[in-house]
Parts: C-alpha cells; structure tokens; sequence
C-alpha cells in the first residue's frame, strides 16, 4: 500500500462518500420524472446541494454553481471578466498574485493578449500579498482580484480578510480559489466577503471531476461556458447527469468541515513532528513560515537533490510527494518559494512537498522519514561522485 503524502493534489475516495454513492451508481436517473427511483435520487440529490452550501456558510440566496473543476471557474470568471467588462470599456484591469496558480496564470495571459491591463502582485518573504502594493493597483475600474486562499504548493493563508476589505471599498470584485483550503480552514461566507470561491471535490476524499463555484448574491453577472436550461443552475451551466458524484461531493465537503476541528489539530501535530525530523537533514531548508501554513503541508528544499530524482526514488518505495519544480517550464512561469524565501537560486530544481491527510499515520511517516533520508544520501553520493569524474 502506497503511503500518499500528496492530498493537496489528489485523495482517495473515503469509504463514507463511496457508501453514499452507491445507491446511485451507474443509474440512468432523470430527476424530472417521478419514478420512487428518481424521486429518492432527488431527495439525496437536494441534500447533498445543502451540504454543500453549509459547508461554506453560503446563503440560500446566492448562487452554486456545480462545475468539473476550480480551473473551470477560472476560465469562466475571466472569460466573463472580459467579455462583459474589458470589451466593452466599462473596466480595463484585473489583478493577480505573482504566486497565482498556473491556470491564473495562463487565464490573465489570455486577457493581457486582448489588451486586458494585469497587474501580478508581488509577496512578501512570508509568501503573502504584499497587501500596500496592492492597495496601490486595485481600484473602480478593476475587473477582478483573482486570490488563491491557500498557495497550493507551500500552503501559505493569504490575508483574505484584509484583501476584501479594500475590494469593498474599491468596489471590485474578489474571485478567491479555496480548492486548498477546504477542509485545512475554516471557510465562511457571511464573515469573507467574496464576489466568487471555487473548491472541488478531488482533494478533500470526495469524487474526482466535479467542484463549485460560489456566486454572492449581488456580485456582477458571469456567463456561462456551458449553457443549460433556464431551470438549471440559474442558467450558468447544464446540470450534472452523475447524480452519483453530486451525492459523493456532498458528503465529502460534510464529513470534512465536520472533523475540522479535532482532526486538524491532529495533523498538524504529525506534520510538525515530520519536518523537525527532515530538518535534521544537513542542508535542508523548510520554504515557507510555520505559523502562516495550513496545518497539513510542508514544504522543504535539499540541497544538491533535484527534486525529480527524489521523487522518482519514493515512488519506487511506493511513497507519493509532490513537486511543482519538476515542471520547470510551468512552475517557474510565478515567482518560486526559494526566490521568495531568499535562498540559493539553485534550490529551485530542489524543492519538495509533503501534504498529509486524515488518513495519515505516524507509522506511514515514520517508514517515509526513514526512506526520505536514505534517497537524499543515495542522490547526494551519486552527485558526488559525478563532479569527481569531471
């Protein structure tokens, strides 16, 4: 059994959410027809739909919107974005963070191609918006802020409090992606006010393909990149045939918001441990601030390790890591955590991610940790040994 230390990426399907799929598995469900079958896929259907608005506080009279992923909540805000606003003249700018995930990022290229002003946003040391540049480039005539809540690779909390503050004033739409936050904090949508969230349903346990976006009442109109009927999901998509995996992300985004608060502490418990124990490593280096992290992810740079190898090497032991550097031309399209820790520019081929889970256990990191060390030695003497040669 593989240990998984990859959940800000994906997570297996839990047993509970399998569970709550399987009545529903496979069934050609029309929810218009009142067959007993339909009508009880129709009730689940329902409270799955709750589930989901109370997992982020949402009101019953904003709006969401079921879609296959956070990336196409992106691509339909920005679409929106530009079409409604950067076409016709009425706004000329959208902002977005220099650590802005890679669909952000290639989103806000498109629009800066269409003529689109993008302002990228530098961070701080500590990873976060630098918040008094960005009060400098926000302002009436911007179209959207486009925030990540969590950084997806280093787990930084962006100050999302402050940053909608100084949109209301500026009267500009917010757009935050919560996809690594769920589940690591809490989110509230009565307390952050937010135009626009996404989240999805691949790295919480739940089924893979399916997310949502969260639409405040009175924020500005957005279109459809799939058009539905008047009737579905107020006409901005055309509702999801697998009710199955409705139901799913229903009790994924439930079971998760309900261990919030004892599991979380957990965790973070066991990821602290393991990093105290990687950073007895020589020449190792942790990327990003303890206290700013969610409780799940930590983030580390080996010196003379290109990431790529030591991924290769766990995956041969059946350990999962995750590194966004082994993807240079995409990764290195933001700033990198070493340019913004201030290390070493080499380390930028060597950074390395562990994102722990529910499922998690000690025992898993303890076997990892023992792996971990003897992959960094093996690379290391390799290294060695190939400068000797020269």
């Amino acid at each position: 059994m593989a240990i998984l230390l990859n959940s800000n990426i994906v997570t297996p399907t839990s047993k509970n959410v399998l569970e709550a799929m399987e009545p529903f598995l496979d069934k050609a469900i029309d929810l218009n027809v009142t067959t007993k079958e339909s009508q009880k896929a129709l009730k689940a259907y329902k409270e799955a739909i709750d589930k989901i608005y109370r997992s982020i506080n949402a009101k019953d009279e904003d709006t969401i919107v079921l879609t296959s992923s956070t990336n196409e909540a992106t691509s339909q805000l920005f679409l929106s974005v530009y079409l409604k606003y950067i076409l016709t003249g009425r706004k000329n700018s959208i902002i977005i963070s220099q650590r802005a995930s890679i669909d952000e990022i290639r989103a806000a290229r498109f629009l800066e191609s269409q003529g689109c002003r993008v302002h990228r946003i530098p961070v701080t040391v500590d990873g976060t918006i630098d918040i008094e540049i960005f009060r400098e480039y926000v302002n009436s005539k911007t179209a959207l802020v486009s925030i990540a809540l969590v950084d997806d690779e280093s787990g930084v909390i962006q100050p999302i409090e402050e940053i909608a503050s100084i949109c209301k004033f500026a009267d500009a739409p917010l757009y935050v992606n919560a996809k690594d936050a769920m589940g690591r904090i809490p989110i509230d949508m009565q307390r952050d006010e937010v135009s626009y969230l996404s989240f999805c349903s691949d790295n919480i346990e739940g089924p893979k393909d399916i997310a949502a976006l969260y639409i405040r009442d009175k924020s500005q109109e957005i279109m459809p990149i799939i058009f539905g009927q008047d009737s579905e999901q107020a006409s901005l998509r055309a509702m999801p045939k697998d009710i199955a995996k409705v139901i799913g992300f229903g009790k994924a985004v439930e079971e998760i918001v309900d261990s919030l608060d004892f599991e979380v502490e957990d965790i973070r418990e066991l990821r602290d441990e393991f990093e105290q124990e990687l950073l007895k490593i020589d020449n190792s280096y942790s990327l990003a601030p303890w206290a700013l992290r969610v409780p799940t992810i930590s983030i580390m740079a080996f010196e003379g390790v290109h990431s790529s190898m030591l991924i290769d090497k766990l995956a041969q032991k059946d350990i999962v890591a995750y590194s966004f550097s082994k993807f240079n031309t995409r990764n290195f399209e933001r700033v990198s955590l070493v340019e913004i820790a201030a290390l070493n520019n080499s380390l930028k081929h060597c950074t390395i991610g562990f994102s722990l889970a529910s499922y998690t256990t000690k025992e898993q990191l303890d076997e990892a940790l023992k792996v971990i060390k003897e992959s960094i030695s093996e690379i290391r003497e390799i290294s060695a040994c190939n400068k000797e040669q020269k």
